[in-house]
């Protein structure tokens, strides 16, 4: 299969595995589990499990498991630690309608709404750049193997992944201090 073949079925593998573990956790009782708990290595916990500091830590963290844990058996534990973040985050999601729900026009608690802002940077900051850390990770796990297999790589072409990850923590430092002061006025 050619490289850019390659590039888009690790897009593939890491996106759909995440859909398939929302679904599962939402509509197949995943809440607990193998999964749920494969899951809390590469997910950030509901804002009331955590403190007004530890936001800034989980953000970071979790996009440095996903990148190392989809490296485990050459790009596979792309697939099962995105899955288990999917069950994890179907349980946000919950959480989430759950808040949401309750809300009226005019009675919108403030805690709440501080806690439904931590819950959107979960999803809309801190999973694409989780995803991308693990498409990073699936990519270099598959330069590896070539590596084993004597294949020769371009020099320029394994760093790549690395400097990527290296702006995707960043950003996610970012997320993560922008999170902590949503937790500290929730």
């Amino acid at each position: 299969m050619r490289g850019e073949y390659w590039y888009y079925a690790f897009w593939l593998l890491v996106v759909g595995s995440w859909v398939l573990g929302v679904v599962y956790g939402r509509w197949g009782g995943g809440g607990s589990g193998v999964f749920a708990d494969l899951g809390q290595a590469v997910s950030i916990p509901s804002p009331t499990q955590m403190s007004w500091w530890q936001p800034i830590l989980y953000f970071s963290l979790t996009i440095i498991a996903a990148f190392v844990l989809s490296q485990i058996f050459f790009g596979v534990g792309a697939a099962v630690f995105m899955f288990s973040r999917g069950v994890c985050d179907a349980l946000l999601l919950g959480n989430l309608e759950l808040m949401v729900g309750r809300w009226t026009l005019t009675s919108i608690p403030p805690n709440e709404l501080w806690s439904v802002f931590f819950i959107m940077l979960v999803l809309t900051v801190n999973l694409p750049l989780c995803l991308w850390a693990a498409h990073l990770g699936t990519q270099r796990a598959t330069r590896m193997l070539y590596r084993l297999r004597g294949r020769p790589l371009k020099p320029a072409v394994g760093a790549e992944p690395t400097l990527n990850l290296l702006l995707v923590v960043t950003a996610s430092l970012v997320a993560g201090l922008v999170a902590t002061f949503a937790l500290f006025y929730a």
